[in-house]
């Protein structure tokens, strides 16, 4: 029979080795535990819903800029503030690479402290590891950019960490990506990014509005592909702050505000610069601090901007070569900006070694050269379909077609056809579709087969806003021909949603039906026709094309030696006025107003 024999020394020794495992693994998870409450509390306690956000910099909207800090204070404290600028005194220029400029960490009082504030240069030293990265303290101390904001971060985040980066101008989308992804991989929960960025610049305040519809939408709804072309002062800023928000996955915005220099100055002014503020955080605020909602800014505005003729052949072509291929493009460049379409109706062929033709001649050809100005100044839509273009025949159109191809031009209308051919010359985006044709001698199509063509395009794409261009009328009547009148009414019928018209070189009345408007001439963009004010002056009509409605902003145009630019307000104002007087009374008052407003049909 086995008995269990009790071993009282080593058995003691066992049970003890295993309390003192037991008691140290307790102290662990106890510490662990208590660890844990100490950052949950933390973290509760500084809880940061905002990651990103966007300010003006200009202390004359000192206003907004309080109301944003405010807020992003209200939200919680950041652990690390980095402040994205415009490089506005293009320090950059200086350096051999294309490179953000921050503090100079390495040397100097810059090693902690900036005015007083927590440098964070570890996080500088990180990015500077992995991206084209200029240390130059001296550009930071004189950029307003950075140092109008620096008495807002003092007051509302003295505790956090700073880091400025200007952004030169040629900096591009792939350095701004691959900056922002390192800021999301190396820093905390609580950081944020402000965007320290203008908007629309040196325009009165009813243009500098109407490009701020563009440069929002893209903003709030984050369209990467359109950042490039929008009005603001630096579009690097803004894309960085959007794409941070969206990796952090906190892209609901609440709008601070939305102003132009001129609510604050109380002084009108024909250079405004207009102020939008938002902050991105983890869900859309019902109640943005501005009044305005989300849906106002981001509901799908699509801008277009409509002019006349242009014609860079002659004495223009005499004051580009005395100038430069951008000489007729160079005042109103700005004002092309940040449009989705910018369409005019080109008066002529382009063709390589253009031939001289008589100083009487009615013949254009254009040197391809100038096309590079159209293009830099943001043209990206012409007519074709007029009595110019196929001056050089068919071979110098399909040249011209060429040549607006490579500097990214698109076109629309085939002269030379006199039959529904033209639906194969339709020009369809972002829901817009164009259509122009020509009713001028020796090209002209026949009414019939435009109007069949017209009927064919809206209904196979019936929900797509549809602007037919004419080619038509009386040169230097500011009234429209009985002949246009009958026409616009049928295009009307067919399915038109707007008539825009060329050729008479005056601008000519504008005429409502069936609640569409009609344009019968927009007059010249850019002529040298200098014998009389009319043909010096033109319209351009800027569309804000809404799912549920359309406004038409009407700007007046002077023309100066060829050089189109926007009419000072008094002078706009007597020529509205004059064009209200010959036009449709019943839009008499909107057109004084500058802006005609009309409820979705199409």
């Amino acid at each position: 029979m086995n008995i269990f024999k009790f071993n009282t020394r080593k058995n003691y020794i066992s049970l003890f080795s295993i309390l003192i495992i037991f008691l140290s693994l307790s102290t662990v998870l106890i510490l662990n535990f208590v660890s844990t409450l100490e950052i949950f509390a933390s973290d509760s306690g500084n809880k940061q819903d905002i990651v990103s956000g966007v300010v003006p910099h200009h202390l004359l909207a000192k206003d907004i800029i309080e109301d944003f800090f405010s807020y992003i204070s209200s939200q919680g404290k950041p652990e690390t503030i980095v402040i994205l600028s415009p490089d506005h005194f293009h320090s950059g220029t200086l350096n051999d690479d294309n490179a953000f400029i921050t503090l100079d960490w390495k040397s100097g009082s810059g090693k902690k402290e900036f005015e007083n504030i927590k440098i964070d240069s570890l996080l500088g030293k990180k990015l500077a590891d992995d991206n084209k990265i200029a240390l130059n303290s001296s550009a930071i101390v004189y950029d307003h950019g950075i140092t109008n904001l620096i008495p807002y971060i003092k007051k509302y985040f003295p505790e956090s960490k700073f880091l400025p980066i200007l952004i030169p101008i040629d900096i591009t989308k792939e350095q701004i990506e691959h900056l922002v992804k390192t800021i999301n991989k190396e820093t905390p929960a609580q950081t944020i990014i402000i965007a320290s960025v203008d908007f629309s610049h040196y325009l009165p305040p009813h243009a500098a509005d109407f490009h701020d519809k563009k440069s929002i939408r893209v903003l709030l709804n984050f369209e990467e592909n359109n950042f490039d072309n929008i009005e603001v002062d630096c579009w690097q800023a803004l894309y960085a702050a959007r794409l941070f928000a969206k990796l952090r996955q906190k892209e609901g915005p609440c709008i601070i505000a939305h102003n132009n220099s001129v609510d604050f100055s109380k002084l009108y002014s024909e250079t405004s610069t207009s102020y939008f503020s938002v902050a991105f955080g983890e869900k859309k605020s019902k109640e943005n601090i501005s009044g305005s909602t989300v849906k106002v800014f981001n509901e799908g505005v699509k801008t277009v901007l409509l002019v006349g003729d242009v014609m860079l052949d002659r004495g223009v072509e005499y004051l580009v070569k005395q100038n430069s291929i951008y000489y007729p493009f160079q005042n109103i460049s700005h004002f092309l900006r940040g449009i989705d379409i910018v369409f005019g109706n080109l008066e002529g062929p382009v063709v390589e070694n253009p031939p001289e033709f008589p100083d009487d001649s009615l013949k254009f050809a254009f040197n391809p050269e100038v096309i590079k100005g159209a293009s830099w100044s943001h043209f990206n839509l012409f007519s074709l379909s007029n009595n110019h273009t196929p001056d050089m025949g068919k071979e110098g159109l399909e040249e011209t077609k060429n040549w607006l191809r490579k500097y990214g031009i698109a076109f629309v209308g085939n002269p030379l056809s006199g039959n529904s051919d033209n639906l194969n010359s339709s020009f369809l985006r972002d829901n817009i579709t164009f259509l122009a044709f020509n009713q001028i001698f020796p090209f002209m199509i026949k009414e019939k087969e435009m109007i069949k063509t017209i009927k064919m395009v809206k209904s196979s794409n019936p929900d797509n806003f549809l602007i037919v261009s004419m080619h038509w009328g009386e040169e230097y009547k500011l009234i429209n021909s009985p002949v246009q009148q009958s026409l616009a009414h049928k295009i009307i019928e067919a399915g038109g949603d707007l008539i825009i018209g060329h050729h008479p070189h005056v601008v000519q009345n504008i005429e409502k039906y069936q609640g569409r408007l009609i344009f019968y001439s927009l007059g010249n963009f850019i002529f040298d026709q200098y014998f009389s004010p009319e043909t010096q002056e033109g319209l351009a009509v800027g569309l804000e094309i809404y799912p549920d409605r359309l406004a038409c902003r009407l700007f007046p145009l002077q023309i100066n030696l060829s050089q189109p630019v926007l009419m000072e307000r008094d002078k706009a104002s007597e020529f509205l006025i004059q064009l209200a007087n010959r036009s449709d009374n019943r839009l008499e008052d909107e057109i004084k107003s500058g802006i005609i407003k009309i409820e979705r049909w199409w």
